[in-house]
């Protein structure tokens, strides 16, 4: 996707802060010039603004604080500026959305709790709904309408470098024990969709070191891939395979 002209950035700007009675123009030309014309990076960047107190949302109208503005410092990426977005998050929450990060882009709410009941977090399941809730008040994260597991709520990161950027803010350790936790919920989950997951369950038991499961549940996604003609996955999860095989010798 080519980047925003300006003309087309300051639109969307505008756009976003319809509820502004006035842009200022030194607002306007911070967003449009820090984002260099990346559309998702201007929300973000609008987003951090907010946050920050910079812009004051309002039941009907949205004001400007000039004094903060002044002293306002763009970060010069947009994974920057994801970064001091989850900075600002109250450590609960940031907890719970890192621990949504290692599910992945697509996560589970059961499946975080049960990394938060594991790690000893005192993040309590009613806590995490809780939690998620506020994420997706802050547009970090957004309920799916459906979920592949009954009993379970759907969810996804707005966007992969949210997800990429707060899985690697965590310590490879806490990572680690988190993807066997997840694998083991995964395989919990049972039912007649479990076999559509073997690939997603292989790769979580791969990343928690466990790599001899890992290989198993790999050549059974490979022979299911294979069985429905996807030959190109079943070939993938197959050298996969091989890698770790070579990886133990």
């Amino acid at each position: 996707m080519e980047p925003l002209s300006k003309w087309d950035s300051r639109r969307l700007v505008a756009e976003i802060l319809q509820r502004v009675d006035q842009v200022p123009d030194a607002l306007r030309d911070l967003i449009v010039a820090g984002a260099e014309g990346n559309p998702f990076f201007i929300e973000e960047l609008v987003k951090m603004l907010v946050e920050e107190g910079v812009i004051v949302k309002g039941e009907e109208e949205w004001h400007i604080v000039p004094s903060l503005l002044a002293r306002v410092q763009v970060p010069p990426t947009l994974t920057a500026v994801l970064q001091a977005r989850l900075d600002r998050l109250p450590p609960k929450e940031r907890t719970v959305l890192q621990q949504a990060s290692v599910v992945g882009r697509l996560f589970w709410d059961r499946a975080v709790a049960r990394i938060s009941a594991a790690t000893g977090e005192g993040i309590g399941e009613a806590e995490v709904l809780d939690h998620l809730s506020a994420l997706r008040d802050r547009e970090m994260v957004f309920q799916r309408e459906t979920s592949a597991f009954a009993g379970a709520r759907e969810y996804v990161f707005k966007h992969a470098l949210l997800r990429e950027v707060t899985y690697e803010g965590m310590l490879k350790r806490v990572r680690r024990t988190s993807h066997g936790l997840v694998a083991d919920w995964l395989l919990g989950q049972g039912g007649e969709r479990a076999e559509e997951y073997t690939g997603l369950i292989a790769e979580h038991l791969a990343l928690a070191g466990r790599a001899a499961e890992a290989v198993e549940y790999l050549l059974q996604a490979g022979d299911r891939t294979r069985g429905l003609y996807a030959h190109q996955e079943a070939i993938r999860a197959y050298e996969r395979a091989l890698a770790l095989l070579q990886a133990q010798a």
